[in-house]
């Protein structure tokens, strides 16, 4: 039967789908390799600057660490728990979007505008 002027099978996805597949903690391939990749191979590169003191390597290490270790943190954290499929930076996007969405201000009070 056609309902509605629909013609074929209605077809409901869950809304906890999401278009990519996850191959470390739920991030993407795409994803290792733009957030992840500059920062291996930039501190790869600041690993090999001399000089090379023993010290001065391992607190290059820990801050290289600490900085993968957040771009981690940031991409894999989900911050709502009923909605798997939402992340953290689509998170911080709809509620950038929320507070810059167009609002609406009233110039008379509710009782002035529907009785006039």
């Amino acid at each position: 039967m056609y309902m509605n002027g629909h013609k074929g099978k209605k077809f409901v996805f869950p809304e906890n789908v999401e278009s990519g597949y996850g191959i470390f903690l739920g991030i993407t391939l795409r994803e290792l390799a733009i957030y992840l990749l500059p920062p291996t191979v930039i501190g790869i590169i600041v690993l090999a600057l001399p000089p090379h003191n023993v010290w001065l390597m391992l607190f290059k290490m820990m801050i290289i660490l600490i900085v993968l270790i957040i771009i981690l943190a940031f991409l894999s954290s989900r911050p709502i728990r009923y909605r798997p499929n939402i992340r953290f930076q689509d998170y911080l996007k709809l509620r950038t979007d929320f507070k810059h969405r167009q609002k609406l201000f009233y110039m008379q009070r509710k009782k002035e505008r529907f009785f006039q």
